[in-house]
């Protein structure tokens, strides 16, 4: 009897995964990893660590062993080569020192070091022919400017001779008025014998008083100018807000009611100035004017009121023959008459108490705390309007009053000395000098040092050209004093400053004839010499910052 059982086998196989492997692309085996074919991993030891393989991505690679090497056949005497074979032949012995001259390592040394110092020449060359290009465009650049600066001033010149304004520029008119006629005078004692030069005198005498007249017309001109930009000063002067420097050196900026006020007051000024407007414009503006007048009830303004009603009158009647100029001058005069005065009119209103703060109201120009008396016109006037040099002893005489006893006299142009006393400070300041003298020197005592001293001209070239002269320091390591200094041209100045060996280029006659010049300054500008040690290294600390300061009063002054 047979018996048919049925038995199952159970697969207890680990099912590993598939970790990656290789395929063969003709018997398409497949060859898995090694992990893949044994049993499951052991469990770690102690101090060991193991870690699978992480795949990210699956990927298809096709590979193929390359052939490198030649085919080796049954026989000893047929092979199939390689591409990249080589055919190694043997050579004839060869020394080290047969090597090393076939090398010639030495020789293709010196070819790279005289290529490359080339090179670093080339290099070099146009590094320097830039900077020389450079250095050459400074040069016609600095020369170019010096010109044009030389030819500034010959045109500011001209101008000044043209439209003057200052009392210099008058100097400088009647300073060619004065060359002028000396030439002429000269020249006719050269031609003319002594009845000809008689009537060539009386002709050279009229045409220098003809043209002092012009010069005198054109001075009253520029004063009458002056005299209206200067009577409603203390109007100008309040409209400007306070200034001063606060917290952290900031400027601050405080605008009162007085300022306020003295603008609406300036601009009524303005109107009344202004002449260039229609008939109809100037008496609505009058009669504007006249209405905001009306709540006072003073002196002043009755009188003020009386004068806009004829100028109505006037000009509703159409009286266009009639010069009004005089006329509009008083109305001006009375307004500015009663802005002074208005300040202390309590007939605006009734209040008892508005009259009490009269000093708030008032408009007033900032008084001059130091003055002084000058001998010559007996005016008051504040300290800066004094003559100031180096060789004085005390202030006497003021600006107008020397202005008026030179021009009897002669008429010097001080400017060309003013800019060379100017070049000096700029100088002194620039180096950083704690000298004082140059800032205490005037532009007096620069034409004496110039002209009386170093006689006008150049040391070295004896150019007289005051436009081309420059007043430099002798020993550039000393400061500067009139005791050590050179007069040369600019050109000459340059080229001062960068020697070393000053008796190595100058001669011994011409360095002793400008240690003379020194000794003499040193006698002339003696009381320098005083009292630059009182004020050494005070200018430097100069600078130019607003401090408020409280409105001076009359009552503040003391009167002796």
């Amino acid at each position: 009897m047979v018996c048919c059982r049925s038995v199952e086998v159970e697969d207890r196989r680990i099912k590993k995964p598939y970790l990656g492997g290789w395929k063969h692309k003709i018997t398409q085996v497949e060859y898995l990893n090694a992990e893949s074919q044994t049993g499951p991993l052991r469990k770690p030891e102690k101090e060991k660590c193991s870690k699978k393989v992480q795949y990210i991505s699956w990927t298809d690679v096709f590979t193929q062993t390359p052939c490198v090497h030649p085919t080796q056949m049954w026989r000893s005497d047929y092979f199939i080569s390689a591409e990249s074979d080589k055919y190694v032949t043997s050579k004839p012995y060869e020394t080290y020192e047969e090597m090393m001259k076939r090398l010639d390592y030495d020789g293709k040394a010196r070819i790279i070091q005289r290529n490359y110092r080339i090179y670093k020449l080339l290099k070099y060359i146009k590094e320097y022919a830039r900077q020389y290009r450079e250095l050459v465009k400074g040069c016609k650049l600095y020369e170019a400017e010096k010109i044009m600066l030389y030819r500034k001033r010959h045109q500011q010149e001209i101008l000044r001779t043209i439209h003057p304004k200052t009392r210099s520029d008058f100097d400088l008119l009647y300073g060619l008025v004065e060359k002028w006629r000396r030439d002429r005078l000269e020249c006719a004692k050269l031609r003319f014998f002594k009845p000809a030069r008689c009537a060539e005198n009386h002709e050279i005498l009229e045409k220098t008083i003809e043209m002092l007249n012009v010069i005198d017309e054109k001075r009253q001109a520029v004063r009458q100018r002056y005299r209206k930009r200067k009577r409603a000063k203390f109007v100008a002067v309040n409209c400007k807000p306070i200034l001063w420097n606060g917290y952290k050196n900031k400027l601050l900026e405080m605008d009162t009611m007085r300022n306020q006020k003295a603008r609406e007051l300036k601009m009524i000024y303005d109107s009344l100035m202004n002449y260039d407007v229609t008939r109809e414009e100037r008496m609505e503006m009058l009669t504007i004017l006249k209405k905001s007048l009306e709540i006072h009830n003073c002196v002043p303004v009755f009188h003020l009121i009386r004068l806009l009603d004829e100028e109505l009158t006037y000009l509703a009647r159409g009286m266009k023959r009639m010069s009004l100029g005089y006329f509009r001058e008083r109305i001006v005069y009375s307004y500015l008459n009663f802005l002074r005065t208005s300040h202390s009119c309590c007939c605006v209103n009734n209040d008892r108490y508005f009259c009490k703060n009269v000093d708030d109201e008032k408009l007033r120009e900032p008084i001059e705390p130091i003055t002084k008396l000058c001998h010559s016109c007996l005016k008051l006037l504040p300290i800066h309007q004094f003559t100031v040099h180096g060789r004085m002893k005390r202030l006497s005489t003021c600006v107008g009053c020397t202005w008026l006893r030179e021009r009897n006299i002669r008429h010097v142009n001080y400017d060309p000395y003013k800019f060379l006393l100017d070049c000096v400070r700029y100088e002194e300041t620039k180096r950083e000098s704690p000298s004082a003298i140059a800032f205490m020197m005037q532009k007096h005592d620069m034409y004496h040092l110039v002209n009386n001293i170093w006689h006008g001209h150049s040391v070295v070239s004896e150019n007289r050209d005051m436009f081309l002269l420059r007043i430099v320091r002798y020993d550039v390591n000393e400061e500067w004093s009139p005791w050590n200094c050179i007069l040369l041209t600019e050109k000459e100045a340059d080229v001062h400053c960068s020697i070393k060996d000053l008796a190595s280029v100058y001669s011994k006659p011409l360095i002793e004839k400008i240690l003379l010049s020194h000794q003499l300054a040193k006698n002339q500008f003696k009381h320098l010499r005083q009292f630059e040690k009182e004020f050494q290294g005070k200018f430097q600390k100069i600078e130019d910052k607003a401090v408020y300061n409280a409105a001076i009063k009359v009552d503040d002054y003391l009167f002796t």
